[in-house]
């Protein structure tokens, strides 16, 4: 394998990880929240689950602009 190849293939693994973090730590952080205001229903939890979500979303289509900037 080139190394430019591996170069990538390091940025898109760091990337997963990078999504790993922001979705476990808004659903954690969601679920840490409803218990301390004692939600009958997981609000908190959704509601960061899917800002964390979408924080990834940008990262990774961000990520891949610039994958495809490099490569022209």
């Amino acid at each position: 394998m080139s190394k430019k190849r591996l170069n990538k293939l390091a940025r898109f693994s760091g990337l997963s990880f990078q999504m790993i973090i922001l979705i476990g730590g808004g659903a954690w952080g969601g679920k840490l929240l409803d218990e301390k205001m004692q939600n009958e229903k997981p609000y908190f939890t959704i509601l960061f689950s899917l800002i964390g979500i979408g924080a990834s979303l940008y990262f990774v289509i961000k990520e891949a602009a610039n994958l495809t900037k490099d490569n022209d």
